[in-house]
C-alpha cells in the first residue's frame, strides 16, 4: 500500500506539501496541486482519516458504543445509522460492550485523543460521572443530563399493546421487563414508560391487576428460567407484553412446549418490530420501532454537531403496532 512518502518521492515535493493538499490546508502552487493529485491517483493512495484528523479535528468518523451486536433491533438499528451516515459522507465505527462499563470508557477514551470525533451510547451502566458533556455524544434511549437523546415513544408503544390486547380479548394480563427499566431502577431510561403506559391504559379500562415480572438484564438475549416457570405458574393469564421481541419469542416457546396455544390461549404482543423471529413459525405482534427513522434523528444531530447548530435535549421518534399471529 503505497504511503505518503511515497506520493511525495514520484511527485519530486515534500511530505509537508503533499499533507497541505491532503488537508487543504496552507498555500500550494496550481500546478504542483495538480501534480500531486494526479500522482495520488496513479498510485492509489488513501490518506489515513485517523491521521489527517490530527491536524483538522474532524474526521466524520462516529463510534457506535452497543452493549451487545447479537440482539437483533441493535443490529437494525445499527444497520440503518450506518446507512444514514454513509449518505452524509460519515464513517461508522462499532464498538461492542458486551456490557462491560470498563470497555465503554475505553471506547469513550478515543473522542478524546481524536481518533472518533462523534459517539453514539447505548447502554445501561452506572457511566454519566465518565461522560464529558463537551464531547460530540448522543445517547439511544437512555437519559443523561446534557446529552441530547434520541429514543422512540415508548409510552405511545406501551399504550398501543395494552389497547390492543383488551381488543383482542385478553382480561388478565402480565407484564415481563428487565430490572434496568423497572419500578426500582436507578437508571433514567425512556424505555422505562412501556411498562408505566401498559400499566396506566391498563387501569384507565378498568383492569387494576397485573403481574409484573422483572428478570436481570444480563447479555439482553437470554432470559431466566424463573421467568420461564412464572409465565406457567400464572395459567390465568392470557394477555402478556414482553419488553422486547426476543423475550416474547421465548415466551411463546415456553407457553407451547407446555400446551398452551398462542394466541388461541393466551395472546402476546413484542417490543421492536416483530421482523427478526420467523423461526418461530407465526410473526409475532410487535410495537414497531421504526429503527430507520430513529437513525436518521441520530445522524441530524451528529450533523448539528458538525456545524455548530442548537441541538434538541431529546427527539422522541414514532412508533406503530404491527399486528402479526400472536394475538
Amino acid at each position: 500500500m503505497p504511503s505518503i512518502k511515497d506520493v511525495a518521492l514520484k511527485a519530486g515535493v515534500g511530505i509537508a506539501t503533499v499533507s497541505r493538499v491532503i488537508n487543504q490546508s496552507g498555500y500550494v502552487k496550481e500546478a504542483t496541486r495538480i501534480k500531486i493529485e494526479k500522482v495520488i491517483e496513479e498510485l492509489g493512495f488513501k490518506p489515513n482519516e485517523i491521521a489527517r484528523s490530527m491536524t483538522q479535528q474532524k474526521n466524520r468518523i462516529a463510534a457506535f458504543i452497543l452493549p451487545n451486536t447479537k440482539h437483533l433491533f441493535f443490529g437494525e438499528l445499527l444497520f440503518e445509522v450506518e446507512s444514514a451516515l454513509y449518505e452524509k459522507n460519515y464513517k461508522l465505527m462499532v464498538c461492542n460492550s458486551s456490557e462491560q462499563l470498563e470497555k465503554e470508557l475505553i471506547y469513550i477514551d478515543m473522542l478524546k485523543t481524536n481518533r472518533v470525533d462523534s459517539m453514539i451510547l447505548l447502554t445501561n451502566n452506572d457511566i454519566e460521572k465518565h461522560l464529558d458533556k463537551k464531547y460530540r455524544i448522543i445517547s439511544f434511549d437512555r437519559i443523561f443530563d446534557g446529552i441530547p437523546c434520541v429514543a422512540s415513544d415508548n409510552y405511545t408503544g406501551g399504550k398501543l399493546a395494552a389497547e390492543h390486547l383488551i381488543e383482542r380479548g385478553a382480561k388478565k394480563f402480565m407484564f415481563i421487563g428487565d430490572d434496568q427499566q423497572g419500578a426500582h431502577t436507578i437508571v433514567k431510561t425512556e424505555v422505562s414508560k412501556r411498562r408505566i403506559a401498559f400499566k396506566e391504559t391498563l387501569r384507565q379500562h378498568g383492569y387494576n391487576h397485573l403481574v409484573e415480572i422483572e428478570y436481570p438484564l444480563g447479555n439482553y438475549i437470554d432470559i431466566p428460567d424463573q421467568v420461564q416457570e412464572q409465565v406457567l405458574k400464572h395459567n390465568e393469564v392470557d394477555g402478556i407484553f414482553c419488553i422486547s421481541d426476543t423475550v416474547a419469542a421465548r415466551v411463546i416457546k415456553t407457553l407451547e412446549n407446555s400446551g398452551r396455544r398462542v394466541p388461541e390461549d393466551v395472546k402476546v404482543i413484542g417490543y421492536d418490530g416483530g421482523r427478526s423471529f420467523l423461526n418461530l413459525g407465526k410473526s409475532i405482534t410487535s410495537i414497531d420501532q421504526q429503527p430507520h427513522i430513529s437513525a436518521k434523528a441520530i445522524v441530524n444531530i451528529i450533523d448539528q454537531y458538525y456545524n455548530d447548530h442548537a441541538i434538541d435535549p431529546i427527539i422522541i421518534t414514532p412508533v406503530k403496532l404491527k399486528s402479526g399471529e400472536t394475538t
